[in-house]
């Protein structure tokens, strides 16, 4: 299980639908972090609207992506 409180910006996020997020802010609460969306190869970032990061809930996510896994 992944620990949402030790989460730090630019660690990168696999979701449970397939999409990679790279966190922008934790919020401090073990649910939330605010993440930017990338693409499938996990290093670009997608469109401009996902530059100020979304909302991610910890339901949403599998665990680390790329090698962070590890």
């Amino acid at each position: 299980m992944l620990n949402f409180m030790q989460l730090t910006p630019g660690q990168k996020l696999r979701l449970k639908d397939g999409r990679v997020a790279e966190v922008l802010e934790n919020m401090g609460d073990g649910i939330w972090v605010q993440a930017r969306f990338l693409e499938p190869d996990g290093k670009t970032r997608i469109a401009a609207a996902s530059e100020d990061g979304e909302l991610v809930h910890c339901e949403e996510v599998s665990g680390l992506a790329g090698a962070e896994q590890q």
